[in-house]
């Protein structure tokens, strides 16, 4: 095996290894930070929508039956985060505090974006009832939850790469020959 394989499967093994290890234990705390902030999102709704032990949502429609709402582990932004979080480790280069800078930028976008899917899964089951917030939740906050997950990595690669005069010559460049 020559050494660049090795490097390729080291770094594969160790994001393995921290995307287990990191949604064993960040699950939780997460999930609550999430759940916190859709919380603070329907601070004036709050009679109509509340929070029960165990990352649980209580869904009071006006004009609907009372329905519970489950934040589950996949529905929480770590899995995209700690993805994010292999790339910039192991597959990107540059400085540490760029590498570290650009995550953190792509991580907040992520948890912003998917706080606003929750949020919204919740309005539509405020106004259609549990059918209108599974619909919403399957259908569209997936395909919002795969844009917002494209949106954190091309602003995380937008962070990190060299602009690209930072790589050519200042004699080289065409504003300078003309």
């Amino acid at each position: 095996m020559n050494r660049r394989r090795l490097e390729v499967s080291v770094a594969l093994a160790l994001s393995i290894a921290v995307a287990l290890l990191g949604f064993r234990l960040l699950s939780g705390p997460t999930r609550t930070l999430e759940q916190t902030a859709v919380l603070g999102l329907f601070s004036g709704l709050r009679p109509r929508v509340a929070v029960l032990g165990g990352h649980t949502f209580q869904v009071l429609p006006a004009h609907q039956v009372a329905f519970r709402a489950y934040l589950t582990p996949f529905c929480s932004s770590l899995v995209s985060i700690l993805a994010l979080g292999a790339i910039a480790t192991c597959v990107l280069r540059g400085t540490t505090v760029r590498r570290v800078f650009a995550f953190i930028a792509a991580a907040t976008f992520v948890v912003g974006c998917n706080v606003l899917r929750i949020a919204a899964s919740l309005w539509a089951g405020l106004q259609f009832g549990p059918s209108g917030l599974v619909l919403f939740h399957d259908w569209l906050g997936t395909i919002f939850g795969l844009l917002y997950t494209l949106g954190g990595f091309l602003l995380m690669l937008y962070l990190i790469l060299p602009s690209a005069s930072a790589q050519i010559q200042r004699a080289a460049r065409t504003s300078d020959v003309l």
